[in-house]
């Protein structure tokens, strides 16, 4: 598993951008396209088969081998060129704002984070250059708390120092930093955090494709407790080469009796927004986690 390790390490991260800084686009992405479709012919990592997995529950529980084999090599290449791009034009803010389409709806939020008008969660969408929207939008002028995990790895921490050098501030999901996130809503900020990046042991398991997951809660519980509304976001790539901001509505988050009736009636409402944005691209869906353990003995392999 050196190759798993080495994927998920800091030094994984700084070659890349040294190497998209280097490489112009007319090899970089080619090279991309080669280095994803090594990984995913690696059928025995456990990033592979978490690709797998999911890829086969999003894409209706129904392909062969060989279409399970395409499907995932094909997600790996986004992964891989939407990396490549990020580190490309990390310190070219220009260039990275001409790749992101921002809607109506998206401006309207960036305005709103930056007059403290009205508490809000984002709730992002692991979908295709993620990463690349969130610091244009903070190159844009959003003005938001990225939450992250508890304990982050090596390579996400090693990331975490670019997004706060687009302004995005970074606060791990600690107990005391969610208090501190708790009343930063109520005054009227601005909170960015993931929906959709699966998390071993968690207590609660909301339905997702119909299926139960192992997804986090806690931007549920953070609009509940400050009593604000939340926004479903996410960005797909089109074949203009430009990424295209998707959002909802605002979602008002309804109050039970019982507090954990209200978690699990809630996620499912903001996870079927999510879901109805994954299937708009479900190859570009990001996620190298296990969304659905049992699926394992169930895909084809």
């Amino acid at each position: 598993m050196a190759l798993q390790r080495f994927l998920n390490s800091r030094r994984a991260g700084v070659l890349g951008l040294r190497l998209s800084r280097a490489i112009p686009p007319q090899l970089g992405y080619p090279l991309a396209n080669l280095l994803a479709d090594r990984v995913a012919a690696r059928k025995e990592l456990p990033l592979v088969q978490a690709i797998r997995a999911n890829q086969w529950v999003v894409n209706g529980e129904n392909l062969s081998v060989s279409q399970l084999d395409q499907v995932t090599r094909q997600n790996l290449r986004y992964t891989a060129r939407s990396f490549y791009a990020l580190f490309h034009n990390l310190d070219n803010p220009e260039a990275m704002l001409q790749l992101v389409e921002f809607t109506p709806r998206a401006l309207e939020i960036i305005e709103n984070s930056r007059q403290s008008k009205k508490g809000v969660i984002v709730a992002g969408v692991h979908l295709s250059n993620f990463d690349l929207v969130a610091q244009a939008a903070a190159l844009r002028g959003l003005r938001a708390i990225g939450l992250s995990l508890p304990q982050p790895d090596e390579a996400v921490e090693w990331q975490h120092k670019y997004r706060r050098q687009s302004g995005i501030e970074i606060l791990p999901a600690s107990i005391a930093n969610l208090r501190q996130v708790i009343e930063r809503l109520q005054a009227g900020g601005t909170v960015l955090t993931g929906l959709d990046r699966p998390q071993a042991d968690v207590k609660y398991h909301p339905l997702f494709f119909g299926r139960p997951a192992q997804l986090p809660v806690h931007y549920i519980h953070l609009g509940l407790k400050a009593h604000v509304p939340l926004v479903v976001m996410a960005a797909i790539l089109g074949g203009d080469g430009i990424y295209h901001i998707l959002s909802s509505d605002d979602i008002e988050l309804e109050h039970y009796p019982d507090h954990q009736e209200a978690i699990q009636i809630n996620a499912e409402r903001v996870l079927e927004i999510a879901a109805s944005f994954i299937l708009q691209a479900p190859l570009q869906w990001a996620t190298f986690h296990l969304a659905w353990p049992e699926t394992l003995k169930e895909v084809p392999c």
